[in-house]
């Protein structure tokens, strides 16, 4: 199974005594988020299963993956918040084998720590950027498949609408 990884658009700041659960997308945020999405659309092509933290900003995002790539959040995670590899790695595994990827909305900088833990090499995970692993059978650990930021998938998202 491949997973990928991807961080939440920019978000706005939690301000004063704002909840940082209740973060909200920026108008940047949203756009970044669709044009990740439409791109990340041409990368797919088997069978996917989307999670998400339940924190807003996520939630908002991956609204944008399961448009574009025509499913539905299966899950609102909370381990994905909790930094919890240990629960996500567990759940994963149970999955559908049919499943052929799973796509984790999530933060930094969890996003970070996991990629290190499965690959053993650190990435940077930019706002809207996608890291896609090639999990082993066991899926406790795996190999790089590919990082993208979001200037790359937007791109591909252009190349989606013109063809």
């Amino acid at each position: 199974m491949d997973l990928l990884l991807v961080r939440h658009a920019e978000a706005e700041d939690a301000g004063n005594g704002g909840s940082d659960f209740e973060r909200q997308l920026t108008a940047h945020g949203h756009a970044s988020a669709a044009e990740m999405a439409d791109g990340l659309a041409l990368c797919v092509r088997n069978q996917v299963a989307l999670w998400s933290s339940p924190l807003v900003r996520t939630r908002e995002t991956a609204a944008y993956l399961a448009t574009a790539l025509g499913v539905e959040v299966s899950s609102y995670h909370d381990a994905i918040p909790a930094g919890d590899l240990g629960q996500l790695r567990h759940d994963w595994q149970n999955l559908s084998p049919q499943t052929g990827t799973l796509i984790v909305v999530g933060h930094q900088p969890h996003l970070g720590i996991w990629a290190a833990q499965l690959m053993g090499i650190s990435l940077p995970v930019k706002k809207a950027s996608v890291i896609a692993i090639a999990l082993d059978r066991s899926g406790t650990g795996g190999q790089l498949l590919w990082y993208a930021q979001p200037v790359a998938l937007a791109r591909l998202g252009q190349i989606r609408h013109q063809g």
